[in-house]
């Protein structure tokens, strides 16, 4: 690696696995002490001289805040910042109870918007750089993840609006939007099938790359995003879903003729 974050600090919501591990393994790689935040333990093979562990949740305002603080200390100050914490719900609107929709309001947004406002005041006037992970589900629908969809859409308004009220003090923030990624919330979908295989492929053939995401992918943006080289950007989406928004419903059965 490159170290394009060498003598930075940062702090990564949802640590322990999936994205999130993608994530903290990429940011650790370039060059960055992290701090994770996780509700669950870190497992035993996630480790590193560099990494610090934190059982929390970011619907807890003192876990937040806590969590940027241990950050701050490790290189005198919190350089970044990556909301990645999150829950899915897979059920259809009429089917989704308030109860059910408070609870991803709570972590997905309530959650990423705390991150926002506590890092940049950590960061204060020394500038950073803050990822929110959003989705292309924030700017597409599904019937059944409807509140998730409310929540990412959320984000991504908050990163805009975060990025217009920060930007002068030279703090940067941007929103990544996945597609459907390599994770067990993916894979498992799959195995519910009677053949797996070909449950995964009538996915990914809706994508014009022919696959979907895999995980380092997403962490290989918030590290670009995070680092000096993306110093111009900020309040904006990058879209890392191997071309599923750029196709239109009819790819699925006109790829064959291109």
């Amino acid at each position: 690696m490159s170290e394009l974050l060498g003598g930075r600090s940062a702090l990564v919501t949802g640590a322990a696995a999936g994205i999130g591990r993608a994530i903290t393994e990429r940011l650790l790689a370039e060059g960055a002490s992290v701090v994770g935040l996780d509700v669950s333990p870190a497992p035993d093979d996630l480790a590193h001289p560099e990494l610090r562990m934190i059982v929390g949740s970011v619907t807890e305002e003192e876990d937040i805040r806590g969590a940027i603080a241990t950050a701050a200390r490790s290189r005198g100050g919190l350089d970044v910042m990556v909301n990645n914490a999150a829950i899915q719900l897979e059920k259809t609107i009429a089917e989704t109870s308030t109860e059910d929709f408070d609870r991803l309001v709570a972590v997905n947004l309530r959650g990423a918007f705390i991150g926002v406002r506590e890092a940049a005041a950590a960061m204060g006037e020394r500038g950073g750089s803050i990822v929110n992970l959003g989705s292309v589900l924030g700017t597409t629908g599904d019937p059944l993840l409807g509140a998730y969809c409310a929540t990412k859409g959320g984000v991504i308004n908050l990163t805009r609006a975060a990025a217009v009220t920060y930007g002068r003090r030279g703090i940067r923030i941007n929103a990544v939007c996945p597609g459907a990624v390599a994770t067990p919330l993916t894979t498992r979908i799959w195995d519910m099938a009677d053949d797996p295989a070909a449950a995964r492929r009538e996915m990914e053939v809706l994508y014009p790359l022919g696959r979907i995401v895999e995980p380092e992918e997403v962490a290989a943006a918030v590290a670009f995003l995070a680092c000096d080289m993306a110093s111009a950007i900020t309040g904006t989406t990058v879209t890392v879903d191997c071309g599923l928004t750029a196709a239109n419903p009819e790819f699925a059965i006109m790829q064959d003729l291109v």
